[in-house]
């Protein structure tokens, strides 16, 4: 399952600040309702559906890095946004510590196994301290991008 296939430059968002995992959400959410991706009347369901999966159990799967995911009904193909957060920020992380590295996965109810399969993928990215590191110092988009891609090619 390749990373890149569902993901673009213009969704990989360098240098967040942001107080919560909340606001965090909502930050990306209102990407993807910029950029056209989602209709702005979706908005409240999406950032709903994202917290009600938080409020289950947090995504933050420890060292740094959270893969917070919902579906959504009206999404044709899956998105995956990345967000680099250099002073990190409380996600309620399984290991308790900041998150400044998040992958979110919008999927779509019409393709559900894809969903769980990028999860798996993502997490396996997650667990290569290089990968992860050189994700965190990026300085660009495009950087952060060619990294993901090169994983996809190993």
């Amino acid at each position: 399952m390749k990373i890149s296939k569902y993901l673009s430059k213009d969704m990989i968002l360098i240098g967040i600040k942001t107080e919560n995992k909340s606001s965090l959400c909502k930050l990306i959410v209102d990407h993807l309702i910029s950029k056209k991706i989602i209709a702005e009347e979706r908005r409240k369901i999406l950032i709903d559906k994202i917290m009600e999966r938080e409020s289950m159990s947090s995504t933050g799967i420890g060292g740094g890095v959270a893969i917070p995911h919902a579906s959504g009904e009206d999404i044709d193909d899956i998105i995956i946004v990345v967000a680099q957060i250099p002073d990190g920020v409380d996600f309620d992380a399984i290991d308790d510590k900041p998150v400044d590295l998040v992958f979110m996965i919008i999927g779509s109810e019409r393709v559900p196994r894809i969903h769980l399969q990028l999860l798996a993928t993502i997490v396996r990215v997650c667990k290569n301290v290089k990968m992860v590191k050189a994700l965190r110092k990026a300085a660009a988009a495009d950087e952060m991008y060619e990294l993901i891609a090169g994983f996809d090619r190993e």
